[in-house]
């Protein structure tokens, strides 16, 4: 359908929203039934199930991919995350960072999870999202782009991760390291979707098809997380886990709990202080 639309429309014309996020695989906090086209010029419209978006549109944000005009990985983060919640935006522009680390970069996934990768290379991801926003920033609905950009992490490694972010954020709870480097009790290396180090906390986000889908697969999966949660216990971690059927106020007031309880056995604690431990 946008090769289609694409070629009704004018020569500027570039696939945008989620019609451009399709042909990056880019996350999207939200679906649309339409496909969506950028075209400086023409007024906004929905014609024949494709979307027009007459806005500005500068060159340098739009590339070619299989031959299709889109909108580049940046400027299609701003626009997913434009007009939605501080979550949605969030998700869409860790995404964006993520994905312009992986294609635009050549950085793989596992190098991503090196923090000092990820110190070098955000800032680029950044100033590249934000070059995006600047092409927006005073249209409406790009307040939360605003807010979402002060906070992205290209070491967000799934959508439920940079929601559940973002609740911890808007809960005002101290901020937690993404994808830390933890060793368990045998020594062996495990990485944290988040992580409290001064209070010996770590938080789990498990998403759907975390397992796998082969009833075999995931059975030999969950025992290995098992072992995995088993081996941090030991080391003295809290654990905190929940996954994508879970709402934020619930996911929040488990971490509270957890922050709580190892606040309260941190030898720094006040309590523990007057009882001399």
């Amino acid at each position: 359908m946008v090769r289609a639309a694409l070629r009704t429309t004018t020569a500027r014309a570039a696939a945008s929203f989620q019609s451009a996020a399709g042909v990056h695989d880019q996350w999207t906090p939200r679906d649309s039934p339409h496909a969506h086209l950028t075209a400086p010029g023409l007024p906004d419209a929905l014609v024949n199930g494709v979307r027009i978006h007459g806005s500005r549109l500068p060159p340098e944000l739009v590339t070619v991919v299989d031959g299709i005009p889109v909108t580049t990985i940046a400027r299609t983060a701003v626009d997913l995350a434009r007009g939605t919640t501080f979550a949605e935006a969030l998700e869409a522009l860790d995404g964006g960072a993520r994905l312009i680390c992986t294609r635009t970069f050549a950085i793989t996934e596992r190098a991503l999870r090196d923090p000092r990768q990820r110190a070098l290379w955000a800032p680029a991801a950044h100033d590249l999202l934000a070059v995006a926003y600047d092409s927006v920033r005073t249209w409406p609905g790009t307040v939360v782009v605003r807010e979402a950009l002060e906070h992205v992490d290209p070491g967000s490694e799934s959508p439920l991760e940079s929601r559940s972010r973002a609740a911890i954020l808007e809960a005002e709870l101290p901020s937690p390291e993404v994808g830390y480097r933890v060793l368990g009790a045998s020594g062996a290396v495990y990485y944290a979707d988040f992580a409290w180090p001064g209070l010996r906390v770590l938080g789990e986000a498990d998403g759907i098809g975390k397992y796998g889908d082969d009833p075999a697969e995931v059975r030999r999966r969950l025992r290995a997380e098992r072992r995995r949660q088993r081996d941090l216990e030991d080391a003295g971690w809290i654990v905190v886990r929940w996954d994508s059927t879970e709402s934020p106020a619930t996911v929040i007031a488990r971490i509270k709990r957890a922050l709580h309880e190892a606040a309260q056995r941190s030898p720094s604690s006040p309590s523990n202080r007057s009882n001399g431990r």
